[in-house]
């Protein structure tokens, strides 16, 4: 596990964004990150259906002290492609299971399971999920990680 970061210091800021336009818009979003070489630590993307067409989620976990994420945030809103943006301080990482013997019986405090049609579904902070699937060892037969989305009801999209 890494070491806590002192005060001041980068640390892992969420930024969740909706943006309308379909693959363009994405393309254009993500020329943007690299362009204004933007700290990203993970990108996590997903489809929906728009009121004008495909729209796209994105999380982005921006490796940045708060204040520098929040100057990001903004110029990210200027965007013409982007219907939504917000902040959003926590997140949860969604991993999907198979594996062998069915629901584990031990997970930690932290850690949430349900089981979907055979399917394991996970979810947690970043680093005690991780932590909970190195642990699990061979017992997973298949896992796919889908990485951090908002946490539901704290205002995320």
């Amino acid at each position: 596990m890494a070491a806590p970061r002192a005060q001041g210091e980068a640390a892992l800021n969420a930024v969740e964004v909706r943006l309308s336009g379909g693959m363009l818009a994405l393309v254009r979003f993500l020329m943007t990150l690299q362009n204004k070489r933007m700290p990203v630590a993970r990108f996590t993307v997903g489809r929906e259906a728009g009121l004008r067409g495909e729209d796209f989620r994105v999380t982005i976990l921006l490796d940045c002290p708060p204040e520098s994420a929040r100057r990001y945030a903004t110029l990210l809103s200027a965007l013409e492609d982007v219907e939504e943006i917000e902040e959003d301080g926590e997140t949860v990482e969604v991993a999907l299971l198979k594996v062998g013997g069915g629901v584990p019986a031990e997970v930690p405090a932290g850690i949430g399971l349900h089981e979907e049609g055979g399917t394991i579904v996970a979810t947690g902070p970043t680093g005690k999920l991780e932590a909970w699937l190195a642990s699990m060892g061979n017992d997973v037969e298949d896992a796919v990680r889908l990485g951090p989305v908002a946490r539901p009801g704290t205002g995320g999209i």
